[in-house]
């Protein structure tokens, strides 16, 4: 199913249509390296992950939560304390390479 949306000739030529094609890409990369690099400078408080409390200090203290408590203690060394970092590292990354591709795209044909 083609979603493309015909635009009347007598509106846009041709030619117009066809730098909008080749400018879009590299528009949106650049967008979403910007909006990475915002996030990952500044990164929301929304995206803070909570501290691990347990729930009920009164709790049995089975094997099973004693290893629970455990593993969550050493997965928290590893975790990123704000996803925002790596939500925006990973914009950039993408944007960056959306980018890198459309031009040596260019590049390799030009007419």
């Amino acid at each position: 199913m083609n979603m493309k949306t015909k635009l009347p000739a007598e509106i846009f030529p041709a030619s117009v249509t066809r730098n909008r094609d080749r400018l879009a890409p590299l528009a949106l990369g650049l967008g979403l390296v910007a909006a990475g690099a915002l996030i990952w400078k500044r990164p929301p408080s929304l995206l803070n992950l909570p501290d691990p409390v347990p729930l009920d200090k009164d709790a049995p203290s089975s094997r099973l939560s004693r290893a629970a408590r455990g593993t969550r203690d050493k997965l928290r060394l590893v975790a990123p304390d704000n996803i925002g970092a790596s939500l925006g590292r990973s914009l950039v990354i993408a944007g960056g390479a959306l980018v890198l591709t459309r031009i040596l795209d260019e590049l390799a044909s030009r007419d």
